[in-house]
């Protein structure tokens, strides 16, 4: 069983995708709404939260999909996002996808430090769990190599976290045991460097085990005990059944190191 496949008994995580319906034609006049001809996007976005907060949903998603058209990316993301998880829309996966989409195929235009930047890596990330897990109602099957491709460029070319640490999931997947794991351990780490609390943890499980790298067991619960006082959420629930796990097959010698080592580190 790959290293992965444990750590999925653990984690419980699942994508709930609720019924799909054809969302109604926004009839969007801008020139009813804006005084200038091209307003600007913070202009829009003043308009969209003011028109959710009077609870004009309609109008307000008219105008993100006004800027959207325009190309910006900061509404293409938004209403992504909107789609993906039923905020003040019905979700609908596809139209999620197909907003993520259009920010992607456009990857070469972001400029490192900029907010497209960021918006381009998150929809990468984005990208990616749809293709490893298929979008039905776009016609898109699972296509893994594909997912691969997203996380990677997010990973490398972005330098993301999440993509880094999805990265290293599907490493762990891999029909090359030792040259995979090591390139997983080195997106865990550059993802764990970077804050990103599931890559602390499975990098921790790695070390903790050694079945492919050095094993060094104090390290590795002293990472897993970091990671478990970070945790949030779902990453708590899985991290600190890891956490307890390893726990409970280490020695006695070895827990303590791990706990001096956290008390250690608490008092720097």
């Amino acid at each position: 069983m790959h290293i992965v496949e444990r750590i999925a008994a653990i984690m419980v995580c699942a994508l709930v995708l609720g019924p799909v319906a054809a969302e109604p034609a926004l009839a969007f006049d801008p020139s009813k709404v804006f005084a200038e001809e091209k307003p600007t996007v913070r202009t829009i976005f003043k308009f969209f939260f003011s028109a959710r907060k009077k609870g004009q949903e309609e109008e307000a998603i008219g105008a993100l999909k006004y800027a959207a058209d325009q190309g910006n990316h900061a509404a293409q993301w938004k209403l992504g996002r909107m789609y993906q998880t039923g905020d003040g829309v019905k979700k609908n996966p596809a139209e999620a996808f197909g907003f993520f989409k259009r920010i992607v195929d456009n990857y070469g235009d972001a400029r490192p430090g900029s907010a497209d930047w960021q918006f381009t890596a998150n929809a990468m990330v984005a990208l990616g769990r749809y293709y490893n897990q298929g979008v039905p109602e776009a016609g898109i099957s699972p296509d893994p190599a594909e997912a691969l491709t997203m996380y990677t460029t997010a990973a490398t070319y972005f330098g993301h976290p999440e993509a880094q640490f999805e990265l290293a999931r599907m490493y762990l997947e891999g029909d090359n045991p030792q040259g995979d794991v090591i390139q997983a351990a080195r997106m865990l780490k550059a993802a764990a460097d970077n804050g990103h609390v599931g890559a602390e943890a499975l990098l921790a499980h790695l070390l903790f085990e050694g079945q492919h790298l050095r094993r060094d067991p104090v390290r590795g619960l002293s990472m897993m005990m970091s990671a478990q006082k970070r945790a949030t959420g779902d990453q708590y629930a899985w991290i600190s059944q890891m956490q307890e796990e390893a726990f409970a097959l280490a020695t006695e010698d070895e827990r303590r190191a791990a706990i001096a080592m956290q008390q250690q580190i608490a008092s720097k």
